[in-house]
């Protein structure tokens, strides 16, 4: 036996397919085998590159062992990868060539026969991998096919690689290990670093020479200013030494420099030079050297696998596919001739298909949820902004420009409600206070990506003439729409709308050029689907502007996830579409007293009639995302399968249409049969694509009839067959032996037609070519049939090519009515949404009603037993009265505790008011509530590290923002103000802001406080509540009762929080005694101050009615102000000042 450490021994099963009871004992090794092979009758082994070339190896001749019938083994250490190199064409006793392929059987085998002897070489079968989806770890597809793997189809693409070399004898993996062939378990960190530095090294000498001082294509070096980390500086004499596949890749790589390129290689994609060390790196495949250029790669079949993988990390990733097969390259070749200075040969010709961004995808397989995932090109000017929002998903761009205040409320609004998953703007545009917000809104996996000014983010002027030629004006257009000297009639209506805008237009620029750059910006633009987006909508609906929708926790929490946020708890929709919908309702409620109570009339029916409920449920059952594959149809790359269920998908929704509006007639709302009969008639359009088309092995062939140019080459193919068929009645007469077949390849594009004949038949004549075999048959390549079969594959070729673009021609058939498609789809998602909503209400449990609204000049709320959506099915939850405006005061100045629940409670209120607004039920025993303009928060008490603000300047610029954007019919919701800073000044700037809302702005509001101060002085328009506690003094004890009551807390309890959290009791008792001292002193000053002033809130009305006087100020004509300023009259009258 060889020694144990011999490398080409670790397998000694591969013997146990040639003797099933005797051990076969192999020779040493002395020649690696890592190349396909040609063997002489001189025993000569010639490993053969691609190219034709390759060095020689001279196998010993071996001694068969006397028990063993079957003659020794050359087996070599090559790489793992080397068990995926086609059979070998070789020479049989006859002087024939033999061509080896799959055997039919378990075994494959590879025979090499000489004059003299055999050399048999066995592997077991390839075991089938698992899908992407299921468990698995990198390694299982940590695959590379060696240069000659079959399924590589443009073997002229490689250059050689070196023959690995077997190890020493005597070497072990441990000793392995310690040099740098294993894992680094055992190396201290010098020796990894010393490591390093020798790979790092050696990589450098054989790679490019431009690669080792990489430089843009203007000639700077990384971290010089201006530099483009896109592009790369290919210098001539690199293109002059390239090989035709190096010059096809780089021709792609030098303008996509940082994007990690995957190249369709047969049934594979490959990564080299940089994305090869990348994929290595993050992900442990496999590097190997190709020369020059290092490379890893991975199975076709788990392209989005992996490209999900490294768009998790932050990459962006381009696909590049083969445009054709190898015999398509052939056919291209044989037409029209051989490129200059081309082979007789030619590459196959690859192109790149798109670069994906995680938020430009539109494949399903790489999306994780239904959600939209936003880029947004960003265009600012000062606090004039310009913004174009694309879901690249359903190819829906949104358009806005407004005039942002300092704080950018605008704009932050707008990123919370889409939390983009790229950002795309000029580099020199962005003022360092916007790109402060960018940093503290946008989510950290944002990608951003900066343009060139001019040259990528195109200007006004540049952005309106790409437009005209993009959108060109119909023949005779007598509604010609001309800015700036250009005809722009043919440009959709929500782009002429802002075209007028700078921003916006320049916004909308960067992002054509931006989509472009990644391939993709011609099937989007192309859809036409732009759109005019506000996201405050002031004078339309609840205004929930960012400071809000993060305070509240609407759409994500203080996490960063949707755990307890009103989006999880309300959002049920069924439908992928519905629940972007639903995104949308949730982020602008209602304010129309009427459409409000039209969407909780249709709320009402629906949960009074549990059988429409059922119909709907079977009408939306499996329906896929139809509003994405739509999308994907007017961009052709849906598969032909997705297509054949869009289309089954419409006709269960059509059918569904007629069977809810049959139940809908009973309704007591007119809501939800007036969304039914604004759905499309889908029938006509159903009926033209079904009569086009048969889905047969998940391709779209044409009906009979339907195209001629499919039914010519069929009937071409039809005929060669036919033709074959003949050919082999002769060859059975010829030798007079009729068992004999053709036989096919698996994939039935390789190898077809082979005549296969009984091992045992000698009658084969000399001209027949042997290509393969099992124990019992052998297979044959006909010289007389090979004009006849090359004629064969090429007419199925061009047929392939024909269905092709016949599947392209009912993409575009479907396409004509992508309007009524989407119509049908927006009623769907409606009545998803209001399902959602009716199921939400539903799941509230007991007490729940369902809210009344009033019409009135004066906001108000009344909530009766009110508790928070997210505590419902956790726990028990204390419910509290809610009650502003109306007949009581507007402001609620609230006292307690920390931990006693007053921040929980204003964001039940603010929920409350959400829910309603919507059109749903709310937890409450009753609710009354006359409709509310805006809710406007300021809450928590943080700093700022990206916009340099402290936590005093983060509050002044909420509060500031707050008072400038209430009005008497908004919710203003305050949180302990004035703690950023010393107790005087914040208790002053406290003082004031809630004097100006009850005095100035009217608006309802919570305003929680620790300032006892403050409920000192009365007013007409505050209420003072705190929520109450018990305590037990002697053992420092607090218990949160949890609930709202009238009246001012005796005191914050600090210090018994203090003991709760764990403080150690000497702190906590000399802390009292501090905190008695300081309340003592304070109280004093107080009550000296209170003898000798006028309550502030005279002074205030005073100094007023003291303007009025003297013209100064001008009396309103608003009834609710004017009514405020008679009060203020009586109460100064009264004191007799």
């Amino acid at each position: 036996m060889p020694a144990k450490d011999t490398p080409a021994l670790k397998q000694k099963t591969l013997f146990s397919f040639l003797t099933p009871k005797s051990v076969v004992t192999p020779a040493k090794a002395t020649a690696p085998i890592s190349a396909p092979v040609k063997a002489t009758s001189k025993g000569t082994v010639t490993p053969r590159s691609e190219h034709g070339g390759g060095a020689k190896h001279t196998a010993k001749q071996q001694t068969p062992s006397a028990s063993s019938a079957v003659p020794s083994v050359s087996l070599s250490s090559s790489s793992p990868f080397d068990a995926e190199s086609p059979l070998t064409e070789v020479d049989d006793a006859d002087g024939r060539d033999i061509v080896m392929h799959e055997a039919d059987e378990d075994v494959e085998v590879i025979a090499t026969w000489t004059l003299e002897r055999a050399s048999i070489i066995t592997r077991p079968p390839k075991k089938r991998r698992s899908s992407p989806a299921t468990s698995r770890t990198a390694r299982e597809d940590d695959f590379v096919p060696s240069e000659s793997d079959p399924n590589v189809e443009d073997e002229d693409d490689f250059t050689a690689r070196p023959t690995p070399k077997p190890l020493a004898a005597g070497s072990s993996s441990a000793e392995t290990s310690r040099t740098g062939g294993g894992s680094n378990h055992f190396l201290t960190a010098a020796e990894v670093r010393a490591q390093t530095v020798k790979a790092n090294k050696k990589s450098q000498e054989g790679c490019f020479e431009f690669l080792k001082d990489p430089r843009d294509k203007g000639g700077r070096r990384p971290g010089e200013e201006g530099y483009d980390p896109r592009t790369i500086l290919i210098p001539k004499t690199a293109w002059a030494s390239f090989t035709p596949f190096e010059k096809q890749f780089w021709e792609i790589k030098q303008n996509h420099y940082d994007t990690v390129l995957m190249f369709q290689k047969g049934k594979f994609y490959e990564l080299y030079e940089e994305d090869a060390e990348i994929g290595h790196r993050e992900f442990d495949l496999k590097l190997t050297d190709r020369v020059k250029m290092k490379m890893v790669g991975v199975p076709e079949s788990s392209f989005n696998f992996w490209a999900a993988k490294f768009l998790a990390k932050g990459y962006k990733v381009g696909r590049v596919d083969q445009a054709e097969t190898q015999l398509g390259a052939e056919m291209r070749v044989a037409k029209h001739g051989n490129s200059a200075g081309g082979s007789g040969k030619e590459i196959v010709r690859r192109e790149l298909n798109k670069v994906l961004t995680n938020g430009t995808l539109v494949d399903p397989e790489l999306m994780v949820d239904d959600e939209a995932g936003h880029c947004v090109s960003l265009k600012g000017e000062n606090n004039t902004f310009g913004v174009c929002t694309l879901d690249a998903a359903t190819g829906e761009f949104n358009l806005c420009a407004f005039e942002d205040d300092v704080c950018r409320t605008r704009l932050e609004t707008l990123l919370r409600q889409l939390r983009p998953k790229e950002l795309v703007h000029c580099a020199d545009n962005l003022s360092i206070e916007t790109v402060r917000l960018l940093k503290t809104v946008l989510p950290g996996s944002c990608l951003w990506t900066t343009l060139k000014p001019r040259l990528e983010s195109w200007t006004y002027e540049r952005t309106l003439e790409e437009l005209a030629k993009l959108y060109p004006p119909a023949d005779g257009d007598p509604d010609a729409v001309v800015i700036e000297g250009r005809d722009l009639s043919g440009v959709p209506p929500a782009i002429r709308v802002v075209a007028g805008e700078v921003t916006a237009t320049e916004a909308l620029g960067g992002m054509i050029w931006y989509l472009g750059q990644l391939n993709v910006g011609k099937d989007l633009l192309t859809m036409r689907n732009f759109n005019i987006y506000d996201p405050m909508r002031r004078g339309m609906g609840l205004v929930l502007d960012g400071q809000t929708l993060a305070h509240v926790e609407v759409l994500v929490n203080s996490e960063s996830t949707d755990e307890g946020t009103l989006l999880k708890l309300l959002n049920r929709c069924v439908t992928p579409f519905g629940k972007r919908l639903f995104r949308i309702w949730l982020c602008m409620p209602l304010r129309e007293v009427k459409a409000i109570n039209a969407r909780l009339d249709a709320v009402d029916d629906l949960i009074n009639h549990p059988s429409f409920e059922a119909t709907f449920s079977r009408t939306t059952k499996g329906l896929p995302d139809l509003e994405r594959i739509v999308s994907r149809v007017h961009a052709k790359t849906c598969k032909a399968k997705d297509f054949d269920k869009l289309v089954d998908a419409f006709r269960q929704v059509h059918k569904g249409f007629g069977l809810l509006m049959e139940e809908a007639r009973n309704f007591s709302s007119p809501s939800i049969i007036d969304l039914l009969r604004s759905a499309p008639d889908l029938s006509p359009h159903l009926k033209h694509m079904q009569s086009k088309y048969d889905l047969r092995d998940d391709l779209l062939y044409p009906v009979p009839g339907a195209d001629q140019e499919y039914e010519r080459v069929q009937s071409e193919i039809d005929g060669l067959e036919r033709r074959l068929e003949k050919e082999l009645e002769k060859l059975k007469r010829s030798l007079n032996f009729n068992n004999i077949v053709f036989w096919h390849s698996a994939l039935g594009t390789k190898e077809i037609f082979l005549v296969e004949v009984p091992s045992s038949f000698k009658g084969v004549p000399k001209s027949w070519t042997k290509s393969g075999g099992t124990k019992s048959v052998n297979r044959w390549q006909v010289p007389e049939l090979m004009g006849i079969i090359r004629k064969l594959k090429e007419a199925r070729e061009t047929l392939k090519e024909t269905i092709k673009q016949y599947r392209f021609q009912l993409f575009g058939e479907f396409d004509t009515d992508r309007d009524t498609w989407l119509r049908a789809v927006r009623v769907l998602a409606e009545l998803d949404c209001l399902f959602s909503l009716a199921k939400s209400s539903q799941a509230l449990g007991e007490p729940s009603c369902r809210p009344q609204f009033v019409e009135s000049d004066d906001a108000f709320i009344d909530f009766q037993e009110l508790r928070h959506p997210a505590f419902l099915s956790d726990r028990p939850f204390i419910p509290n009265d809610v009650q502003l405006g109306g007949p009581r005061e507007k402001i609620m100045l609230l006292t307690g505790p920390n931990m006693g629940g007053k921040s929980t409670l204003m964001r039940m209120t603010a929920a409350g008011v959400i829910m309603a607004q919507l059109g749903m039920y709310v937890p409450a025993t009753s609710a009354k509530i006359a409709p509310v303009d805006a809710i406007l928060t300021r809450m928590g008490a943080y700093d700022n590290m990206f916009t340099n603000a402290s936590t005093f300047k983060v509050e002044l610029d909420e509060c500031c923002k707050i008072l400038r954007d209430a009005t008497p019919r908004s919710l203003v919701i305050l949180d302990e103000l004035g703690r950023g800073t010393s107790t005087f000044d914040g208790m002053a700037i406290a003082g004031a802001v809630l004097h100006h809302l009850a005095t100035n702005t009217l608006a309802l509001s919570c305003f929680a406080t620790h300032y006892s101060s403050l409920t000192e002085k009365r007013h007409p328009n505050i209420r003072n509540m705190h929520m109450g506690t018990a305590v037990d003094e002697a053992e420092r004890q607090l218990v949160f009762l949890y609930k709202l009551i009238d009246g001012v807390a005796t005191s914050s309890f600090g210090t018994h929080v203090a003991s709760l959290a764990g403080v150690p009791t000497g702190v906590v008792e000399r802390a009292e005694e501090i905190s008695k001292d300081f309340a003592h002193q304070f109280e004093k000053k107080m009550a000296n101050r209170r003898r000798s002033s006028i309550p502030i809130d005279l002074q205030a009305d005073f100094a007023y009615l003291v303007k009025l006087g003297t013209g100064s100020a001008v009396l309103e004509t608003d009834p609710v102000r004017a009514r405020e300023v008679l009060a203020m009259i009586q109460r100064t009258a009264a004191m007799n000042l």
